[in-house]
């Protein structure tokens, strides 16, 4: 088969049309290939490719970045090399990670330690040994300001407001801002339970880490939580999550797993420890994005 190799760097489209005799007119065939992360993708192409051609891909990671693994119908996921059958429009993404430790900032105003009721941020029975699960959410001043809900020195205020707090915050940009040390108890799971372990009932603070990552849910969901108006005022580009955030999520997951040894199932969303009253991080949310160790 003749093959012309062609570098990709972030996204390509390769348009695979049939060959002029061997294929009905107007049969082609389009396979996308994107990059999460920092890296390029090798690929072979040529402009005329019947349906059920097999195409060559090299994962090549960017300085200080490794590959992790392939996204779509490819032979093996996990080879940096690989290849996918093109039987159909496919999409295909290299998955890149940071080898560097995520920047994570102190967040305006402070480590919490004293609440604004008086009360102190108190430290976990056993200390960083009680760290055993991750708990993701969600968080927007979308009530209060539909039309700029992402501002991070608001978060505090939101906190205080709803007598709330998390150990981490993701804004629209990636940046990871710290509210609580790790080893302090922060009230964001509430009640719930998980997994039909009684010690975890209503008491999920005390073994989780708690990651708000800024973003809105859908219409649905968030009909009941920001209000019908200001539902109606949330521009739809605001609604979901960035690209820049599942980057950070991924890399700040890593250094979090790394620290206390917790396992990939023990990550989850706020609204499987309390289906009957939570939403978030929603459905607009990508799991499939979450890349833990």
């Amino acid at each position: 088969m003749v093959r012309q190799k062609l570098i990709v760097i972030g996204i390509l489209t390769m348009n695979l049309l049939g060959l002029t005799g061997c294929l009905p007119q107007g049969d082609s065939l389009h396979l996308t290939v994107k990059v999460q992360g920092q890296g390029q993708v090798e690929a072979p192409i040529t402009q005329s490719l019947p349906r059920g051609t097999i195409v060559d891909l090299k994962a090549l990671p960017a300085q200080g970045w490794t590959f992790s693994h392939w996204e779509g119908s490819v032979t093996d996921p996990a080879s940096p090399d690989t290849t996918v059958l093109l039987d159909r429009q496919q999409t295909v993404t290299a998955i890149f990670v940071s080898k560097e430790k995520p920047q994570i900032h102190v967040a305006p105003g402070g480590l919490l330690s004293r609440r604004s009721d008086g009360s102190q941020v108190i430290k976990r029975n056993r200390g960083e040994a009680d760290i055993q699960y991750i708990m993701l959410h969600a968080i927007s001043d979308a009530a209060a300001n539909p039309g700029n809900p992402y501002e991070v020195e608001r978060v505090r205020e939101i906190f205080r407001e709803y007598a709330v707090e998390a150990h981490y915050l993701i804004d629209r940009e990636g940046r990871i801002y710290q509210f609580v040390e790790d080893d302090c108890i922060a009230r964001h799971a509430g009640v719930g339970t998980w997994n039909n372990e009684a010690k975890l009932t209503n008491a999920m603070n005390r073994y989780s880490i708690g990651i708000e990552l800024m973003g809105i849910g859908t219409r649905a969901e968030m009909k009941n939580v920001i209000g019908p108006m200001a539902n109606t005022l949330v521009n739809a580009t605001d609604r979901g999550y960035t690209d820049e955030q599942y980057l950070a999520l991924n890399a700040l997951l890593r250094r979090l797993q790394g620290l206390y040894k917790i396992p990939a199932e023990n990550i989850i969303s706020h609204r499987a420890y309390d289906p009957g009253r939570k939403w978030d991080p929603g459905d607009l949310f990508a799991w499939e994005k979450v890349h833990a160790n």
